[in-house]
């Protein structure tokens, strides 16, 4: 390994936890190993609430159905991005 590390690796080096993470992420399929599955559940609610404009979302509920809103009142909740 490089003699100076950067602030970065140091970190890693320093947290196993974080650096499984870090290499699980950065792995073919990573974080985004869901995305098939959930464009798959999404274009299916989209298809069985009849939804053809590109104004309106499949929104998903908290008892984990879907309703066919408005995409701007959906997108303006903040959804994951709301902590």
């Amino acid at each position: 390994m490089a003699a100076n590390l950067g602030k970065t690796a140091k970190h890693y080096k320093a947290n196993p936890k974080s650096r499984a993470k870090h290499v699980k992420d950065n792995s073919p399929g990573g974080k985004y190993a869901h995305s098939n599955e959930y464009k798959r559940a999404h274009s299916k609610a989209r298809a069985s609430l009849k939804i053809r404009s590109s104004n309106v979302d499949a929104s998903k509920q908290s008892d984990g159905s879907y309703k066919a809103e408005s995409r701007k009142t959906n997108r303006g909740r903040g959804g994951a991005k709301r902590r």
